[in-house]
C-alpha cells in the first residue's frame, strides 16, 4: 500500500499497519475519536446474473485523504496473485489482465449501491482500487514496471473546477515482476523479500523485529513464492493426490483453469495428473458451478 497506493504515499509504514490491523476493528460506525478502520472481506462476490469473483484477498481500509474529522471514507481494495500476464482461455484465445482488473472494480463498484432504485445514492460510492502482482510470462520490455490505470478528468471545451473524489473512483494496479536479484526499486526489493521470505530484508521496510508475535509468523512462513507464487497449488497438491485428495484444492486448480489463469497442461504438470484426467476434473468443476448458479437463481 505504501508503494502502490497513492493516497498511502505520505503514510508511515507505521501508521499504515495500523490501518490494515483487523484486530482492532469492533465496527464501522463513525465516531468522533475515530479508531484505524479496516475490515477484512468475504473473498467472494457473487451475483444472480453474472459469474461469481473469487478475490485473493480483499478489505476495505479507511481512506487518510478524505475521512476527516468524523467522516469515514473508505477505501475498497482487493490483492490479486497472478502467474500469466495474458490468461490463456481453454480454446487457446489469452485476454489482456488490465481488462480482468477493470472488470473486477467495476463489479465491486456496483456492488457497494445494491439493487439501484429511485432513491439510490451515488454519492456514497466509494473508490476501488485493484492490484494485480504478476510472476510469470511478462514480455522482458516491461519486466519490473507498475502501472497505474485510472479515471481522469479531461475538459474539452472550457474549464471546470469539479471535486477529483467525485469521478477517482476506480483504479487498477498491474506490477510486473521478475523475481530477479539486485532490483532496487523498493515495492520490488519488498515483495521479492517476502516471496523469498527474507526476514533481514522484509524488517527493512517493515518493523517486524518490534513485533515478536508478527516475527515469529513472518520466521514461520514459507515464503509467498510456495504459499501464493503458483496460486496455491504448488505446495502439496502433486503428492497429495496418491492417497485421495481435498475438493477444496481441486476447485482452486479448476477455476484457475476456467478463468484462463493456467493451461490444462500447467495444472497436469502441477497435479501430476495425465491430461484427461484433468479435463474431466474441470468439466466436473463446471458442471458443479452451473448447478450452484442455477440453485441460486431459483432461491432468488
Amino acid at each position: 500500500m505504501k508503494y502502490a497506493v497513492k493516497e498511502f504515499a505520505d503514510e508511515t509504514v507505521e501508521s499504515i499497519m495500523q490501518l490494515i490491523d483487523a484486530d482492532a476493528v469492533s465496527n464501522l460506525t463513525p465516531v468522533s475519536d475515530l479508531p484505524p478502520e479496516v475490515v477484512e472481506r468475504m473473498t467472494e462476490m457473487n451475483s444472480v446474473t453474472e459469474k461469481p469473483i473469487t478475490y485473493d484477498f480483499s478489505i476495505r481500509v479507511k481512506n487518510p485523504v478524505l475521512s476527516i474529522g468524523e467522516m469515514l471514507v473508505l477505501l475498497h481494495i482487493d490483492l490479486e496473485f497472478q502467474n500469466r500476464y495474458r490468461p490463456v482461455l481453454k480454446d487457446g484465445r489469452s485476454y489482456p489482465l488490465i481488462k480482468r482488473g477493470i472488470y473486477y472494480t467495476a463489479r465491486e463498484i456496483g456492488a457497494q449501491l445494491g439493487r439501484l432504485t429511485n432513491e439510490t445514492n451515488y454519492g456514497a460510492l466509494e473508490k476501488v482500487i485493484s492490484i494485480w502482482i504478476v510472476n510469470e510470462d511478462i514480455p522482458k520490455d516491461i519486466q519490473n514496471t507498475a502501472t497505474r490505470y485510472y479515471i481522469e478528468k479531461e475538459d474539452f471545451i472550457g474549464a471546470t473546477d469539479e471535486p477529483k473524489p467525485d469521478h477517482d473512483l476506480i483504479e487498477v494496479v498491474i506490477i510486473r515482476r521478475s523475481g530477479n536479484d539486485g532490483i532496487t526499486e523498493p515495492l520490488f526489493e519488498y515483495l521479492k523479500s517476502v516471496y523469498d521470505a527474507d526476514l533481514d530484508m522484509i524488517d527493512k521496510y517493515t518493523p517486524v523485529s518490534a513485533n515478536p508475535e508478527l516475527k515469529k509468523e513472518v520466521e514461520e512462513m514459507p515464503g509467498m513464492s510456495q504459499a501464493i507464487y503458483d496460486s496455491g497449488y504448488d505446495s502439496g497438491y502433486g503428492s497429495g493426490y496418491g492417497s485421495g485428495y481435498d475438493s477444496g484444492q481441486v476447485n482452486i486448480v479448476m477455476g484457475l483453469v476456467d478463468d484462463g489463469d493456467i493451461t490444462i497442461e500447467r495444472a497436469s504438470e502441477k497435479l501430476n495428473k495425465p491430461t484427461d484426467e484433468i479435463q474431466r476434473l474441470l468439466e466436473e468443476y463446471i458442471a458443479s458451478k452451473k448447478t450452484q448458479t442455477e440453485k441460486k437463481n431459483d432461491a432468488n
